[in-house]
């Protein structure tokens, strides 16, 4: 048994982690060493602290560096109902993850006047006030508090605990091994829990978690059953059950707003995206607008790095903040609509390496790298921004009003087009390069593919936009027609070498959710261009590449990448919309079975072999080579009212794409 004196420092390995220790009462090993099956040990001689300040010191070092940690919460409010745990604990002072509380940010205006002169004189941050009789107010800063609330009283607070028993009940005993799945391969890729704190309530009981947020876990974690040497030769639990629970235990939460709320309706719209059978009732588009509502419940709009909350609860709530703000992007450019969020309106500061605690990569063969998905996680989030300032702009209802009642709309969005993309070309030049498809450890899975796709889905986006603007504007310029289509078309065979150059170790990972939409632009951005070229050989070569895009979806879904599935499903009801449209007859509903998947022939591959290309290099030369030919005059439109269609398809695509050298006397044939 290990010394019990050695408890008042942490072990050997989570120093090394930099990691808190946390040993549950009578156990001789802390709870992270017990989940990677390591030897908790106390070895190592302690490191040397560093030499403390003086107060002259002090003094001179920024308050915002200065983090006391003085507690003055009064008890019977609940903000210390962690505290009264017997030994160490990560979640003491917690603001946005107690057990039997929720928390509500209370705004400038807010009918409780905390913030007026007098009423939060000489309360100090993290300290806790009675408000009145039936009112407590916890201050984490001067100008930020929030009010405590019991979670009993509120409806469906007393059907907690059954509904969490029914979701134990439903995995048969599996949880452990789906939790360790689950931080395997999900968590590295996409970090919005806390892992020692998960762990740690995991040890106690999986009772103390919110029923979202434990069944989302199981959820997706069951994905990657085969991964796990002691499930996959055991048959699965019912998903059917668990889905429907996880559907109504987020809705039920909704009503206590916690962290973990916001975890559970993450970690769901990631996985409902593959599953052609998830509740229909649930849209994405509310599932993210109620998001984004309580995210703002929680003050998760603002920057918490001066709040007095554990530090752990600081990085969280910041990766928690991107993490809605990339979602609530992504689905505008899929619904069309604007989104609630903004870079003016979301006060939180770019993630730093800070805001990610876990570094250990997991040794089991089929692990997601940990450092790479942070970068991934942080780089989609430096992303998102550009996809907002887009959205404001260029897919803007008044932009767009804008250009629809101008006559040379070509050249209007180009010039509007610009100076985005030079920020997006700046983001890619930027990327590390260990954030290049082809780099990936030995036997581990890589989730840079999910990042990779994002970027071709705003590049995509905007060619079409450009696509439709060649239609629609009388007596363009030849030379442009031709720089525009050219460009158009580089990115759509760019993108076809990027999904037919994927393997095996990227589509068996975790991808974003909005990955199968952005396949399906790109298969838009296919048809708009075969449906404006007039020379017959490369009308031809585009069927053709069409053709072998599909069958590049298809082949990749068979191998592991469920989110493709969706993808060809959505291409498919596309192109039958389409025909119908045009035929003057409505579309009818094709079946959405998990099993179903349009039959796509094999097709015939044009010019050998494709050569995986990295997005982050030159631009690949075009296919076909040399100048595209284009009739004098107005292109008529193929596909007849094709182009109302698109107006339809274009309200919710992104857009963006390397357009800085459209400029005047810029040749698509120069190298750059």
């Amino acid at each position: 048994m290990a010394d019990p004196t050695k408890r008042i420092r942490p072990c050997d390995p989570c120093r090394r982690r930099k990691t808190k220790c946390v040993t549950e009462e009578g156990s001789a090993v802390c709870v992270l060493c017990r989940f990677h099956e390591q030897t908790c040990t106390y070895d190592e001689a302690p490191r040397p602290r560093k030499r403390g300040l003086s107060g002259d010191e002090q003094a001179s070092q920024p308050s915002a560096h200065k983090r006391p940690r003085t507690l003055t919460t009064r008890p019977g409010t609940g903000v210390e109902e962690y505290d009264t745990l017997t030994g160490p604990t990560l979640l003491k002072r917690t603001l946005g993850l107690q057990n039997l509380h929720h928390s509500r940010y209370i705004g400038a205006n807010d009918k409780l006047d905390v913030y007026s002169a007098g009423v939060s004189d000489g309360v100090s941050e993290d300290s806790t006030v009675s408000a009145s009789q039936n009112v407590k107010v916890r201050f984490v800063h001067p100008l930020h508090a929030f009010e405590i609330l019991p979670d009993a009283g509120t409806t469906g607070y007393e059907t907690d605990r059954t509904v969490i028993d029914e979701i134990e009940r439903a995995v048969r005993g599996h949880g452990p091994e789906l939790v360790k799945l689950y931080f395997r391969i999900v968590h590295p890729a996409f970090p919005i829990l806390h892992k020692a704190v998960f762990l740690e309530k995991y040890a106690r009981t999986y009772r103390e978690f919110s029923p979202p947020l434990l069944v989302a876990v199981y959820l997706l974690a069951s994905k990657y059953w085969s991964f796990s040497e002691v499930l996959s030769g055991k048959s699965k639990p019912d998903l059917g059950k668990l889905k429907q629970l996880a559907s109504a235990a987020l809705k039920n939460a909704i009503r206590r707003p916690k962290l973990s709320t916001v975890q559970a309706a993450l970690l769901i719209s990631q996985y409902r995206t593959t599953d052609s059978r998830w509740p229909r009732d649930d849209n994405q588009g509310d599932v993210t607008s109620q998001l984004v509502d309580l995210a703002c419940t929680l003050g998760l709009y603002l920057d918490p790095t001066d709040w007095e909350i554990p530090e752990w609860e600081i990085g969280l709530r910041r990766r928690l903040s991107w993490a809605v703000f990339m979602q609530d992007q992504w689905a505008s450019i899929m619904r069309g609509s604007p989104p609630s969020t903004s870079d003016e309106t979301w006060d939180v500061d770019p993630l730093t390496d800070e805001d990610f605690p876990e570094h250990d990569e997991e040794d089991a063969a089929g692990s997601s790298e940990v450092e790479k998905g942070r970068l991934v996680f942080m780089q989609m989030a430096s992303l998102a921004v550009i996809v907002s300032a887009i959205l404001r702009s260029v897919i803007g209802p008044r932009f767009q009003r804008r250009l629809h009642s101008t006559v040379d709309k070509l050249s209007v969005l180009l010039e509007a087009v610009k100076p985005l993309q030079i920020r997006l070309k700046e983001w890619s030049t930027a990327l590390p390069i260990t954030l290049r498809i082809d780099s990936t450890s030995s036997m581990k899975l890589s989730s840079v593919g999910y990042l990779r796709l994002a970027y071709l889905g705003v590049e995509v986006c905007l060619h079409r936009q450009l696509v439709k603007a060649m239609a629609d504007t009388a007596g363009v310029n030849l030379t442009l027609h031709s720089v525009c289509q050219a460009a158009a078309t580089e990115r759509f065979t760019n993108a076809l070498h990027f999904v037919q150059g994927l393997q095996a170790h990227h589509l068996t990972a975790f991808w974003y959710f909005s990955s199968a939409h952005c396949c399906l632009l790109i298969h838009h951005l296919g048809r708009a261009l075969k449906s404006v070229t007039a020379e017959t050989l490369l009308k031809s070569r585009l069927d053709q590449d069409i053709k072998a895009y599909e069958w590049a979806l298809k082949v990749n879904s068979e191998a592991g990448a469920a989110f493709m599935k969706q993808a060809l499903v959505m291409v498919h009801d596309s192109a039958r919309f389409q025909v119908s449209h045009s035929e003057g007859h409505p579309p009818t509903a094709q079946p959405t079975d998990d099993a179903y998947t349009p039959a796509i022939p094999e097709p015939t591959v044009l010019g050998g072999p494709v050569e995986l290309r990295d997005l982050g290099s030159q631009r690949a030369d075009l296919e076909y080579g040399g100048r595209v030919e284009v009739p004098a005059g107005p292109v008529e439109n193929e596909y007849g009212d094709i182009w109302n269609l698109a107006n339809t398809f274009d309200s919710y695509s992104g857009v963006g794409s390397d357009l800085e050298y459209y400029g005047a006397g810029y040749s698509m044939m120069e190298p750059r």
